[in-house]
């Protein structure tokens, strides 16, 4: 039974890490082939084999280590936390459809305001905002946002040892939940284009100054990572509209890559490892725009892959620069 009850986080790890992988190839394949032609196949490849790595090594290793976690036991908070995630789905998806916020703003003013009026929902409670920035461009509806809303409650509770401190778990956690819908035909991918390389390099641009923004708030002023992140949503998604040609997506990379500003210290360590998550979260969404247009969650999956990698990243080069030294001071 005690094997069985480990296994529960192991699932939880799993659903996560294959989200953010499959947002990894989608990203990939988008810079690869959607962008007039795109770079050379053999720096395409070499691109998805180093971040299939970097993924791979940290996910790898989060799995291991939730199957080492004592049994699996479901509590009174953590109760409360599905509710919160069920609640917080519906609640984002009518201020941003219904009122006609969008899904940025819908999210962050969610998030903030149950952080603040229940801190210890606030975490739950965005991770359901997420699922509901599912827009009617993937056909979503009241009635599928509820239920995706409740499959993320689920996972939110069975992920609940694993990837924690990673900027983007709550909105991959959100993904699954649209994931699952979306597999009995609730929810249904809309289209979307890669940006032109200007635009794409400004885009990558505010997606570094953003999860630095979002870092430095969460952890150097001390206000925590669901204010940081929510703080830069709620202000790009209000003054890049308007002030931007590509406002909408400038708003929607800057919230994007606030997800990947939420990591711990102990996760992304410090500001120039945050500036490389963020670059890395913009550089995926530019990719990833032509897939999962529409679904909730899918700019926290974005910055859930760039924190994965990033981390992976610095793990191998910290496992590999001993080898390097013996073998050159050998």
């Amino acid at each position: 039974m005690a094997a069985v009850n480990r296994s529960i986080h192991a699932l939880g790890a799993l659903a996560l890490a294959g989200a953010g992988a499959a947002m990894s190839v989608a990203a990939t394949a988008g810079l690869a082939f959607e962008t007039g032609g795109g770079p050379d196949p053999l720096v395409a490849a070499v691109a998805l084999a180093v971040a299939a790595t970097s993924l791979g090594y940290t996910a790898a290793t989060e799995t291991r280590d939730a199957l080492r976690t004592d049994g699996f036991g479901i509590t009174r908070v953590d109760l409360g936390n599905a509710a919160a995630v069920a609640v917080g789905a519906p609640a984002t998806f009518l201020l941003s459809v219904r009122v006609g916020v969008g899904p940025v703003v819908a999210s962050a003013l969610v998030g903030l305001c149950a952080y603040l009026l229940a801190e210890t929902y606030g975490a739950p409670a965005y991770c359901g905002s997420f699922v509901g920035m599912a827009t009617p461009a993937a056909g979503a509806d009241l009635g599928a946002v509820v239920a995706a809303g409740l499959v993320a409650a689920v996972v939110f509770v069975l992920a609940k040892h694993t990837f924690n401190g990673f900027g983007g778990k709550l909105g991959t956690t959100a993904f699954v939940g649209c994931l699952s819908v979306a597999a009995f035909g609730g929810l249904a991918p809309g289209t979307g284009s890669v940006p032109e390389p200007a635009v794409a390099g400004g885009l990558v641009g505010v997606a570094a100054l953003a999860a630095l923004a979002t870092f430095l708030l969460s952890v150097r002023f001390d206000h925590g990572p669901v204010v940081g992140s929510a703080v830069v949503g709620l202000v790009a998604g209000v003054v890049c509209p308007p002030l931007f040609a590509a406002g909408d997506a400038v708003a929607a990379v800057a919230f994007c890559a606030s997800f990947a500003g939420m990591a711990t210290p102990e996760r992304i360590p410090g500001p120039g490892a945050m500036l490389l998550a963020g670059g890395v979260a913009g550089t995926a969404f530019v990719g990833a725009t032509p897939y999962f247009v529409g679904f909730g969650g899918k700019l926290g999956t974005i910055a859930f892959a760039a924190c994965l990698v990033t981390a992976g990243l610095l793990s191998l080069g910290r496992v590999l620069a001993p080898a390097v030294g013996d073998a050159v001071t050998g």
